[in-house]
């Protein structure tokens, strides 16, 4: 059987792989900068975009550079402990000539792992590994994936905040979908969040994909534009395309292709982005599935939206990685099979 280079499953780099240069670029060069115009970027977009791929592109690019300690957290759980846990243990390992000055005691932590006492003595703890660092001139890269609203986050981007006002060596890349980092950065107290840089994920380049697929597949480069003009230069479906033809080795995209396609993206993707869309947003995507190409006077003219709030919703949505716009004044659906999908959700309904 023939190795498939491709892969259904999400935040892991398969062999056959579209890097985001510019952008991974654009990170490492900022914070590797003798004075960092910022210690934190927010990667955003739809899910299966390619975030959680790229930032571990960026954390094994930091992982193993000099004077770097790289740190993974998990917004599941408390951050601060985690942070608090990780450092101990890499200095302990990957940096002996510090270690003995981290000689610091975790058991008073453990007794509870919520309230305001055990957030003080953790922030006590980590100013003092912080301040360990800065003197051996070590800087910490923190990367969180599919950041949620929730108060473990809202605590530690405090904290974060914190320890840069304290002129601390700590630097911040976060991963998530639109709406939940929007929720994130309208909090009190964390609304230093919306002047931080962000990089909304754009699709991949179609050359790209097309290249690839000319490569794997051995078709020639007309089909192989073909083939990545279906994906919209959605990662997910790029991947999946490649996936589902190299496993049934076929070249074109048929009847069972196409099934098996939109299979995998509702369950991998759409049905838990159309969850998380508003009743509003929902109409505005069935019109506009509807129709292919909608103009902003379109929507006007069938009550869809009001002159007062087309600009927002066609914002939202395109922030959200959903629509894009073809002209000035025009939408349409940015994903592949999400207009199918749509369609097809509202009939069932």
């Amino acid at each position: 059987m023939k190795n498939n280079p491709f892969s259904l499953e999400f935040g892991v780099q398969p062999p056959e792989y579209i890097d985001r240069f510019r952008e991974i670029s654009e990170i490492k060069e900022d914070f590797s900068s003798l004075i960092p115009p910022t210690h934190l970027y927010a990667i955003l977009g739809p899910r299966g975009c390619g975030k959680t791929v790229m930032l571990n592109d960026i954390y094994h690019s930091f992982k193993d550079k000099e004077g770097w300690i790289a740190v993974d957290l998990n917004c599941k759980s408390d951050l601060l402990l985690q942070l608090a846990a990780s450092l101990d243990d890499k200095v302990k390992t990957f940096h002996k000539d510090i270690s003995a000055e981290f000689s610091f005691s975790f058991s008073f932590l453990s007794v509870t792992l919520k309230g305001k006492e055990h957030v003080s003595n953790v922030i006590v703890l980590l100013e003092k590994m912080f301040a360990v660092l800065s003197r051996h001139n070590r800087k910490v890269l923190i990367t969180i994936d599919d950041v949620v609203n929730n108060e473990y986050v809202a605590v530690f981007v405090k904290q974060f905040q914190s320890l840069r006002g304290k002129n601390m060596p700590v630097f911040l890349v976060m991963t998530g979908i639109y709406s939940a980092f929007n929720r994130i950065q309208g909090q009190d107290g964390l609304t230093f969040l919306q002047r931080a840089p962000k990089i909304y994920l754009a699709p991949l380049n179609q050359k790209a994909i097309a290249a690839s697929y000319q490569s794997v597949l051995g078709v020639p480069l007309d089909e192989a534009v073909k083939l990545a003009a279906f994906t919209k230069g959605y990662a997910f479906a790029y991947q999946c395309l490649g996936y589902l033809l190299v496993k049934n080795g076929k070249t074109k995209i048929d009847e069972e292709i196409l099934g098996k396609m939109d299979y995998y993206l509702e369950e991998g993707v759409y049905g838990k982005l159309f969850e998380e869309l508003s009743e509003k947003e929902k109409t505005i995507l069935l019109f506009v599935a509807s129709r292919g190409i909608v103009s902003n006077q379109d929507l006007l003219i069938e009550g869809v939206l009001s002159k007062d709030t087309v600009s927002f919703y066609k914002s939202s949505l395109e922030r959200k990685g959903i629509i894009e716009m073809p002209a000035r004044g025009e939408m349409a659906i940015a994903l592949p099979r999400f207009a199918e999908f749509i369609l097809a959700q509202n009939a069932m309904d």
